[in-house]
């Protein structure tokens, strides 16, 4: 009877159908897909309709590599759109096979006796939050507080790599990255206040923000990177000092457009040449670097990182110059160099005009129209020239360190699209195998410099009326982001190519500061405040919960927080008993002369919850029973929960549980199904929940040394290393007590800073 009545309930659900998150990412990304060749298929159609009409009325006439372009277009977006369907005809077809099996567990089911639940065991790996759920029930089973933050080794991991271990810890990959724009204005580039909660804009916060976007897809869940991006802005220091004023008056009416495009880009050329401007602009560039880096310095005391700078067009050449000559040593046009303060590792150089500068600049040795020799080399371990092969502006490097190198083109990029699936070590090994075909040969140490970013549909017919876009494509190309990530990534690449020499499989990599999610934790206060990114400027929402040791990052509180169906408190009268006939079950009463409104929604009475093993029943019997006989020598009310009061929680949800001392999900028995919850014991309830956190993993943050600053509501948290965390919160009280439960613990360093 209860089969049947459970089948007409089925029936009667309206016909719809589930499908997987990745059905849906594969959707936005085919979005994306046809967006990115929309233009290129207009233009592709606007030539083909402008083609030259045939004695046949109906045909006309078009160049082949027009056509073929067309149909590579379309290929594609028949391609993205093959691969989508695909996705979900599988995932239907998935979910219809579950149901079909769904319906015949019901029917199979007995109506005596206990299910065995598919239940992940404790500390098995478990998908992560932003993942699709699986069928299996979740145990609900964490492992404590200890545990969850045990680490097997000390040691940093190019000693661990030595004796090439199976799993790698990583600590924070410590980076600080200047970008220098090229020609022209570029306010975006004009540093903004800390507090500013929008980011950055234009050029450089597109650039900054799709490092952020890159970060997440490719590199998040292996490689803990803390990246700092600094925009330096040259152009105005110059422009406000009256130039433009004078060029106006020497600028006849005719052609005004025209001549606001020299004024506005083509003098920062002639600018840099000359000796006075060339100063202005090398003095401005220098110590805006300088100041910046000294700052950083300060606000993360013991920073242990590389920098790098990212340049674009002659923002380059300013660059390479800068790099190129010591403290105190005058360039050829006279121009003093002040020096940077600081070691640079990589220098990343896109449309680039530096061989040319060198060239005109008569800096090379050149014999029988052979160039042998003279481009200095900038004094940085790691030099990364990328260009596009439509870019007017950007040249080749190699050839003019070895004259046999231009036989060899320059490396392509591979499309970022091609890792989005691969682990961190096949990325490593894909480049690894494109480096490896020609290096060089000389003093530079044989790394390769040129690489090349791949052309877009239609661009080789049309290279002259691309030349302007593909100047500035650096800027939103996620290929050069992702060579650049790799570069800055190069502690880890080096650990995993000295597996690739060896021949060794490579391993797994888990960041340190990442650690299992636990409700067993004491959690003291928790709120939603804003964090400062460090790759985009900008503060974004998350949900921080503050321990007695570290402070607790995940983005939203959604993540943690659950749905309570009901909570007993536990007193003197409450009861727990085995179940004598089976081995599985126990027996939980609560206190009957002690109603809760919150109690059991259906019954009063005892409720016989089901574990998975004899064990796990012995287990909760045994915790409750240690819980009630604890509640006889307590005379206070028992838990306090932690003050979530800023804590943006979902509507009918908490975060009750931590402190738990036992937690797990238990299955009792309905008229129709089986019902499985997640049960917490603390020390004065049994709570059951809908069920456990999606969480599975969070990010923490030591609270050794603390800067504050109550005027703007900062908090920063910087590790033994100088990785550091800012967090705000606008609200006084809240930032208070906060502060004021901070001072309390015995091992942090507190520091009440104006400039945090």
């Amino acid at each position: 009877m209860g089969v049947e009545v459970e089948a007409a309930k089925i029936a009667s659900v309206p016909s719809t159908t589930l499908i997987s998150s990745a059905s849906v990412a594969a959707f936005q990304g085919l979005v994306q897909d046809v967006s990115s060749y929309a233009g290129a298929l207009a233009k592709a159609v606007d030539v083909l309709l402008g083609g030259m009409p045939t004695e046949e009325s109906n045909q006309v006439s078009v160049g082949d590599s027009n056509l073929a372009a067309t149909i590579q277009v379309l290929s594609a977006i028949q391609s993205a759109a093959g691969s989508a369907i695909a996705l979900l005809t599988t995932d239907k077809q998935i979910i219809q096979d579950d149901v079909k099996h769904d319906e015949k567990r019901l029917v199979e089911e007995p109506a005596v006796g206990v299910q065995e639940a598919s239940l992940a065991p404790p500390g098995a790996p478990t998908q992560q939050a932003d993942e699709a759920p699986t069928k299996a029930v979740d145990s609900g089973v964490y492992v404590h507080e200890t545990e969850a933050e045990f680490e097997a080794t000390d040691d940093p991991a190019v000693v661990q790599a030595e004796s090439f271990p199976t799993e790698i810890l990583l600590e924070n990959i410590n980076h600080l990255m200047f970008i220098v724009h090229g020609i022209g204005e570029h306010n975006d580039f004009v540093v903004e206040s800390y507090d500013n909660d929008k980011g950055s804009t234009g050029d450089s916060g597109n650039f900054r923000e799709l490092f952020n976007t890159m970060r997440h897809s490719l590199f998040s869940k292996e490689i803990p990177l803390s990246l700092e991006i600094h925009p330096i802005e040259w152009h105005a220091e110059v422009h406000d000092s009256g130039v433009d004023s004078v060029f106006d008056t020497i600028s006849p009416e005719a052609s005004k457009k025209l001549r606001d495009v020299n004024k506005r880009l083509i003098m920062d050329v002639l600018y840099y040449s000359a000796p006075k401007y060339g100063q202005v602009i090398v003095d401005t560039v220098t110590k805006q670097m300088n100041d910046k880096y000294t700052s950083f310095m300060a606000a993360n005391p013991g920073w242990q990182g590389f920098v790098s700078i990212f340049a674009h067009s002659l923002g380059t050449l300013i660059t390479y110059d800068i790099l190129t000559h010591d403290a105190g040593q005058v360039g050829s046009n006279g121009v003093v160099f002040p020096g940077l303060s600081f070691p640079v590792e990589n220098l990343f150089c896109v449309g680039s005009p530096v061989p040319i500068f060198a060239l005109s600049r008569g800096a090379l040795d050149i014999h029988d129209g052979v160039c042998t020799g003279g481009l200095r080399r900038p004094n940085v371990n790691h030099y990364f020239n990328l260009f596009h092969p439509a870019d007017p502006i950007a040249y080749r490097v190699e050839p003019l360190v070895d004259v046999d190198m231009s036989s060899y083109p320059a490396i392509a990029l591979q499309p970022a699209d091609t890792f989005k699936n691969k682990t961190f070590g096949e990325m490593v090994l894909t480049y690894d195998k494109l480096t490896d075909t020609a290096p060089l040969c000389n003093e530079w140490q044989g790394a390769r410099i040129d690489f090349q970013v791949r052309r877009k549909f239609l661009e080789g017919p049309v290279d002259t009326l691309y030349a302007p876009l593909a100047h500035s494509v650096y800027w939103s190309s996620e290929d050069v982001v992702t060579i650049t990530l790799l570069a800055i990534c190069r502690p880890v690449v080096d650990i995993l190519t000295r597996y690739i020499d060896h021949k060794m499989p490579l391993p797994t990599l888990r960041p340190r500061r990442r650690v299992p999610f636990t409700p067993h934790k004491t959690i003291q206060c928790a709120t939603t405040a804003v964090v400062r990114d460090g790759f985009t400027g900008a503060w974004e929402p998350h949900a921080l919960f503050l321990g007695k040791k570290r402070v607790y990052f995940t983005r939203s509180a959604a993540d943690v927080a659950c749905s309570k169906k009901w909570s007993v408190p536990l007193t003197n009268k409450t009861a727990v008993v085995a179940d004598p006939t089976d081995a599985t079950a126990f027996q939980f009463i609560p206190d009957k002369t002690n109603p809760s409104p919150s109690l059991f929604s259906t019954t009063k009475g005892a409720q016989t919850l089901y574990t998975t093993s004899s064990d796990q029943r012995n287990e909760w019997v045994d915790n409750i029973t240690k819980t009630l006989a604890a509640l006889q020598t307590k005379t206070g009310h028992g838990t306090i929960h932690a003050n979530v009061s800023g804590l943006a929680l979902p509507s009918g949800t908490d975060v009750d549980f931590f402190d738990a001392t036992l937690t797990g999900t238990l299955r009792t028995k309905g008229t129709f199904r089986d019902a499985y919850n997640w049960y917490v014991l603390t020390d004065c309830s049994l709570d059951c929940y809908e069920a456990c956190p999606k969480l599975k993993e969070w990010t923490h943050f030591s609270l050794k040394a603390v800067f504050a600053t109550p005027e703007h509501g900062h908090i920063r948290l910087v590790s033994r290393h100088g990785t550091s965390v800012t967090f705000k919160i606008p609200d006084k009280s809240r930032f208070d007590l906060w502060l004021n439960t901070i001072k309390q613990f015995p091992d942090c360093h507190l520091v009440l800073d104006d400039s945090c």
